[in-house]
């Protein structure tokens, strides 16, 4: 395994913004970043999509670019994708502890279309007691860019998410998408909801910490 040191954003939220000109430098440079053969894992399905579903878009009109984008999407996975999906695991020997609700991120649920393998894992866990939340697919209201041209429209959104976290009684949410847990997570933190964001990674890793 090694984690080039010189990657920098996949460029989505300048790709979301309209920039693609900036949004190609940063793509190339997480291409170049990459390159090789071998897999290419990240714990965000909002990356993950923006490399395999949007790369070749960006890159449509340059043939060579568009080769290098179309490998490196193939060789693309979320985490949770990749655990079950590539390597076939069964058991993450994970000793995490608690009740867990699932949140699914618009990228990985709609653009990859990933929705039992994040499940597979944490059912697979001993300790962990999964409960789902009534439209676990529902948009939290981050959506990058779309959080700052419509804070209200987004926080709403965000307040919507987090009464069917509360409603499951769950200690944690977790979900496949760093944006999601950043934008659920502040606003948890604001209020002083009893339930903590954590990352799947994190519950992989057995990582532990009941919530005041």
């Amino acid at each position: 395994m090694r984690v080039p040191l010189s990657q920098t954003c996949c460029g989505q939220p300048a790709f979301n913004s309209g920039n693609r000109k900036e949004a190609g430098k940063m793509a190339r440079k997480f291409l170049q970043a990459f390159a090789g053969e071998g897999y290419i894992v990240t714990p965000s399905g909002s990356c993950a999509s923006m490399v395999k579903n949007e790369y070749p878009a960006l890159f449509r009109d340059e043939p060579t670019m568009l080769g290098l984008a179309s490998l490196a999407g193939e060789r693309t996975y979320e985490l949770s994708q990749f655990l079950v999906d590539v390597l076939g695991v069964t058991d993450p020997q994970s000793s995490f502890r608690g009740k867990v609700t699932y949140h699914d991120s618009c990228h990985l649920r709609r653009g990859l279309g990933v929705f039992e393998a994040p499940r597979k894992l944490l059912r697979s866990i001993p300790g962990v007691n999964l409960v789902e939340m009534e439209d676990s697919d529902r948009c939290c209201g981050f959506g990058g860019v779309f959080s700052i041209k419509y804070p209200h429209i987004s926080c709403r959104m965000a307040e919507d998410k987090i009464e069917r976290i509360l409603a499951t009684g769950a200690q944690f949410v977790t979900s496949g998408d760093i944006g999601c847990l950043m934008n659920i997570g502040g606003m948890i933190s604001r209020s002083g909801y009893p339930v903590k964001p954590i990352h799947l990674a994190q519950i992989l890793a057995g990582d532990f910490e009941v919530p005041s």
